[in-house]
């Protein structure tokens, strides 16, 4: 079985202002990873109150802002570069009155919390840097409001990419991320029901965990 290879800490390749804004000029031009992702907020359908965890210079906030002009988000990120970097990007679209960033930690209980209620909260690519996994998405689940849906997305483990001899960030994002049955063991042990996870094309995974116990969570055509 293709174990797990946790990742070392990548903050120091994303830290400084010069490295945030050069990210954001990169992540500007792959908003394709997202494809599944902007699918599935689709469908869901969901307005209201958003939380992004994860959110570094803004790029997916600002999309979904636009895409969805009735909703209200607070973006929450742990560099404070990339926080710098997000709010100059959410006033240069003029989007001040809707996204909020917050510099904060996702695994820390107190300062979610502190957050206040969502109708949807969701994170992208984060799920296989997290340090403790099962904190951070008990603290997710905790900031929703009832009935509303916690959306994870993140990359899959797969073995024809895992054995590919190359080093570099996204090889090492893939052999540190999880399998489906893993995450479900994960949240589980954390207490958080109702979870539905499916595979996404070609590499990823995203998880569903809505707070109204046997309510059906998503089905996509």
């Amino acid at each position: 079985m293709f174990e797990r290879v946790i990742e070392s800490n990548q903050n120091d390749l994303f830290s400084g202002i010069d490295n945030a804004r050069k990210y954001a000029e990169g992540a500007k031009k792959s908003m394709v990873r997202y494809k599944a992702f902007l699918a599935n907020l689709q469908s869901l359908d969901i307005k209201g109150r958003y939380l992004e965890v994860g959110a570094g210079p803004g790029i997916l906030t600002v999309e979904i802002a636009r895409t969805y002009p009735e909703v209200e988000i607070t973006a929450v990120e742990l560099l404070p570069d990339m926080v710098t970097v997000g709010k100059e990007y959410v006033a240069e679209n003029r989007l001040d009155d809707r996204i909020t960033f917050v510099a904060g930690d996702v695994e820390d209980e107190n300062f979610m919390h502190s957050l206040g209620t969502f109708d949807l909260v969701y994170s992208t690519y984060s799920l296989h840097h997290w340090t403790a996994p099962g904190q951070a998405a008990a603290n997710l689940y905790g900031t929703l409001d009832t009935g509303g849906m916690l959306y994870i997305y993140d990359l899959r483990r797969v073995w024809w990419l895992y054995w590919i001899p190359i080093k570099n960030g996204f090889f090492n994002s893939i052999r540190a991320s999880y399998l489906p049955d893993e995450t479900r063991v994960m949240l589980a042990k954390r207490g958080i029901q109702n979870i539905k996870i499916q595979k996404e094309f070609p590499f990823m995974n995203s998880i569903f965990a809505k707070n109204d116990a046997g309510v059906k969570i998503i089905e996509r055509i």
